[in-house]
Parts: structure tokens; C-alpha cells; sequence
């Protein structure tokens, strides 16, 4: 979704499972879970917005939508959300 709506962007990779099969990875750090509360990827930080953080996919893509004003018109958004939450 970056991608397509031109929005610059930095990948942060997260060390899932750093130990082996039973060690907990980097997204249980304290600072991880500020951003993250679930422990869950994916997550942003809109550095334009106060350093906002958005997590859970269904949340990103609409908070995109909206910031950028692509693909997610008002007109449009019932049905957009109809399939959007049918995937989660």
C-alpha cells in the first residue's frame, strides 16, 4: 500500500524468534508492545503524524486510505470495509 500511494517509508525488521524454538522474539520487548500492545507485525509509526503508530493490517490499510485520500473514497468505504474485515 506505501508503495502505491507514494508515501516514502523504512522497513524495520523484527527478530521473531532470536533463541530458537522456544525463546521469545523482539516483538514481546516492552518497547515493541508501546507501539504494539498484542505483540503483533505489522505495525507503522507515521512520523508526520506525532510518531502515531497504527497496528493490525485492517487498521493500517484504512488509516492509509484516509491520510493519502486514495482508494478508500467515502463513497466507497461500506463496501471496502465489507471485504477488508471478511479477511481478518
Amino acid at each position: 500500500m506505501l508503495e502505491e500511494i507514494g508515501f516514502k517509508y523504512k522497513v524495520t525488521k523484527i527478530n521473531l524468534n532470536p533463541g530458537g524454538e522456544f525463546s521469545k522474539g523482539e516483538q514481546f520487548k516492552p518497547e515493541f508492545r508501546r507501539i504494539s500492545p498484542f505483540s503483533k507485525i505489522p505495525v507503522i509509526i507515521d512520523h508526520d503524524n506525532n510518531k502515531e503508530a497504527v497496528f493490525e493490517s485492517g487498521a493500517i490499510l484504512m488509516y492509509l486510505g484516509e491520510k493519502s485520500n486514495k482508494f478508500y473514497e467515502q463513497k466507497d468505504r461500506t463496501k471496502i470495509n465489507q471485504w477488508l474485515m471478511a479477511q481478518m
